[in-house]
């Protein structure tokens, strides 16, 4: 997830009106802002900008990416509203189980 500004592919034109955050330190490349991005994922993908983000923040949540850094990435800043993500399937809960339990030798 790259945040409110995706890149164009328009090579950036020296102008002072274009502040550092506008491009993309990798690229070099023009950002786009988040009405003009989200006007263009509706137009030609059919996406909702805000359900990417929730589609990109359930990804990490399924491969077990701790709660923290979901917060982090999709700047949540309350745990209560990042928890809503991480849905942990049944080998995750298997394992928390063994965590809590392990299972005792027989003898």
């Amino acid at each position: 997830m790259a945040g409110p500004h995706e890149t164009t592919g328009v090579p950036v034109r020296a102008s002072p009106a274009r502040r550092p955050a506008d491009i993309c330190p990798y690229t070099g490349r023009a950002r786009l802002g988040y009405d003009r991005a989200r006007v263009l994922l509706d137009k030609y993908a059919g996406f909702d900008l805000h359900q990417l983000r929730h589609s990109a923040a359930t990804h990490l949540g399924e491969t077990e990416v701790p709660p923290q850094l979901i917060m982090g990435k999709t700047r949540r800043k309350s745990p209560r509203t990042a928890i809503r993500y991480v849905k942990p399937g049944p080998e995750a809960i298997v394992t928390a189980t063994e965590v809590l339990a392990p299972r005792r030798r027989a003898h």
